[in-house]
């Protein structure tokens, strides 16, 4: 044991690094040339092992850097990453108290603190949650929530005549699509309803494709809205949406694997508002809390329809009727093996509480806000959608007039280029026939001449290529 924790202090230390670059792109066809990735009869010694995990250092992306803007998460969470080899070390299962008492407690009392912040806890009721694997897990287990409460027999009848019908935002995650196809919706049977001009879901549109859906014989059953669209980090309108759900008895679901945590900020949870009026609700813990993957929630203001949804089976040997029962977990989840991701997240909002969140998201919509502003005073960087939270969508347009898939090619080529020369690590998107610049903000790290550097780069980088050209 001792070598590896050796091996693995001295690699850390080498990884956290801020002088190496954030990606080193390489083909999939030439990492097989550097790294020996064949498994066979014989074993291999340590030394092989080690330079193993220093190549699969070197090669992974270092997300924990103030450079890294690619995805909906970057920078380190201490606390949470020790609670992660915690978490490894004791290989705790979740599936029942017995198994991980401390863990089972913990996990209850963030599901509690969740429920709280988005309403579905008060004085008078009390919300209900799982922890999961990510958004994908959580947005199918609110689907399968709201197809139980919609046709309780299919968990023991199977399939119905009956086509079900679920609604969601043509600006939503794709895992809506995979929910679908799990749970034999199918992939035709999910409507992308339109979004307005900010990117959000259109109530008015998401009327019409219910009244249509119900002529036509079918049966809604869900809506899914989403806080924090992937590529502009659009709020979908709550209140509008539940007395469209409330009118035709359809459920409503919250996606909030990205824009959830808005709701530790008093200055800017408005953006979230009315969400206590959904019936679940998805949290990304490993997204802007900066949790090491994985870890989410799926929570519901009904209690008891997770266990509905999701109990079964077990009862002889595994669920047993003991004093402790009411804290077994597995009934909840579709998972029987389920990681105690509780740990980490727990030491992360113990060590800085609710206040640490919040004065994260408003130094982060700070410097947000600090960006666009620079975007929209520089003649060659152009917004191409609004910003509402953490994202922030541009284009470099040169004084050469290009057309749209011309701007296309070059503001891809800026992306490409930054991080094949060891620079800033960032996405492309597009929105409305427009190809961007995706930034996304999420590294509490992150300081305004952070930016500044960035957007010259981008400027500068797009100048070489039009010149080269």
């Amino acid at each position: 044991m001792q070598q590896y924790l050796n091996i693995f202090q001295h690699l850390a230390t080498e990884h956290f690094r801020q002088d190496r670059a954030v990606s080193e792109p390489i083909s999939a066809k030439n990492l097989t040339e550097v790294v020996d990735f064949s498994l066979g009869f014989e074993g291999a010694d340590i030394d092989a092992l080690e330079q193993a995990a220093s190549q699969y250092l070197t090669y992974q992306p270092d997300s924990a850097q103030v450079d890294f803007f690619k995805l909906l998460y970057s920078g380190r969470n201490d606390p949470a990453l020790f609670g992660d080899w915690i978490t490894s070390l004791s290989n705790a299962n979740m599936h029942t108290y017995q198994m991980s008492p401390v863990a089972t407690l913990m996990e209850q009392e963030l599901i509690n603190q969740w429920n709280r912040l988005i309403g579905f806890t008060t004085d008078s009721k009390t919300g209900d949650g799982i922890m999961v694997s990510g958004g994908s897990q959580a947005n199918l287990i609110g689907m399968m929530m709201a197809r139980h409460h919609a046709c309780p027999e299919l968990k023991t009848k199977g399939s119905t005549s009956q086509k079900l019908v679920a609604f969601v935002s043509d600006q939503a995650h794709y895992s809506g699509q995979k929910a679908v196809n799990v749970l034999g919706i199918g992939t035709d049977n999910l409507i992308a309803v339109a979004s307005d001009d900010q990117g959000r879901l259109c109530p008015a549109a998401l009327s019409e494709a219910i009244e249509l859906s119900i002529k036509q014989g079918h049966k809604p059953f869900y809506i899914g809205l989403t806080a924090g669209t992937t590529v502009l980090g659009a709020f979908d309108p709550v209140p509008e949406c539940r007395a469209i759900a409330d009118k035709y008895n359809i459920w409503l679901h919250i996606d909030g694997a990205w824009g959830a945590p808005i709701l530790f900020s008093p200055t800017h949870k408005h953006l979230l508002k009315g969400c206590e009026l959904a019936d679940s609700f998805a949290w990304d813990a490993h997204k802007l809390m900066n949790v090491p993957i994985t870890a989410a929630v799926v929570l519901t203001r009904h209690q008891g329809m997770l266990e509905q949804t999701c109990g079964g089976g077990g009862g002889d040997y595994l669920f047993h009727s003991d004093e402790n029962a009411a804290y077994n977990l597995g009934q909840k989840s579709i998972q029987c093996g389920r990681r105690a991701d509780s740990l980490k997240v727990w030491l992360s909002w113990k060590a800085i509480g609710n206040k640490g969140f919040s004065d994260k998201i408003d130094h982060l919509q700070d410097i947000k806000q600090s960006c666009v502003n620079t975007i929209t005073a520089s003649p060659e960087l152009h917004m191409i959608g609004p910003s509402p939270y953490l994202n922030i969508l541009f284009q470099y347009r040169p004084e050469a007039a290009l057309n749209e898939e011309e701007l296309r090619a070059l503001n891809i080529s800026i992306c490409k280029t930054m991080q094949a020369q060891g620079g800033a690590f960032v996405d492309y998107a597009k929105y409305q026939g427009k190809t961007g610049i995706r930034l996304i903000l999420a590294n509490s790290d992150t300081q305004k001449s952070d930016i500044e550097r960035l957007l010259s780069h981008c400027i500068k980088t797009g100048e070489a290529l039009v010149n080269a050209s």
